[in-house]
């Protein structure tokens, strides 16, 4: 069975809105992210372990759907 990647937005904090960086910039541990929508700053790590839990949810969904399609086609329901 092949899997598909799970791909998850970086998101604001505060907004919500998807956080847009220059496209050569790199940031690490103890970074602020400045919201282009809100101004805010957002913490680096935060962030990034707001994405793995969005993420690690999305997949577990995706996993839930593909075992009841598995199990309906073995007891044919």
């Amino acid at each position: 069975m092949k899997v598909d990647p799970v791909q998850v937005a970086l998101t604001c904090l505060f907004c919500g809105c998807n956080l847009q960086a220059p496209e050569n910039a790199q940031y690490s541990s103890g970074d602020l992210i400045k919201c282009q929508g809100c101004g805010e700053h957002n913490d680096y790590d935060s962030v990034v372990e707001v994405a793995k839990e969005m993420g690690i949810a999305q997949l577990a969904g995706d996993i839930e759907k593909q075992l009841a399609a598995e199990i309906r086609k073995i007891f044919g329901k």
